[in-house]
């Protein structure tokens, strides 16, 4: 399966660690995100974080607005 996102690019990787710095299971996160009004489901998590799910602005919004981050840190290399 072809990636959504190229390697060097993913902001998967980096939600991943934000995800991993709070101790947060893919499914606790999952569950803030629905908590905030984005249904996304551990399985899209995972697809996010491996870079084979392409993140939507909405859902991107929704990530800054869960780990109480900046855009910047969000895309910072």
């Amino acid at each position: 399966m072809k990636r959504s996102t190229p390697q060097d690019r993913n902001v998967g990787a980096k939600i991943r660690e934000f995800r991993v710095a709070r101790s947060w299971t893919q499914s606790e996160l999952a569950a803030q995100m629905q908590l905030h009004g984005c249904d996304l489901s551990r399985e899209i998590i995972a697809r996010i974080e491996s870079g084979y799910h392409a993140v939507s602005v909405y859902e991107i919004d929704k990530f800054v607005e869960v780990f109480g981050i900046t855009y910047d840190e969000l895309f910072a290399k």
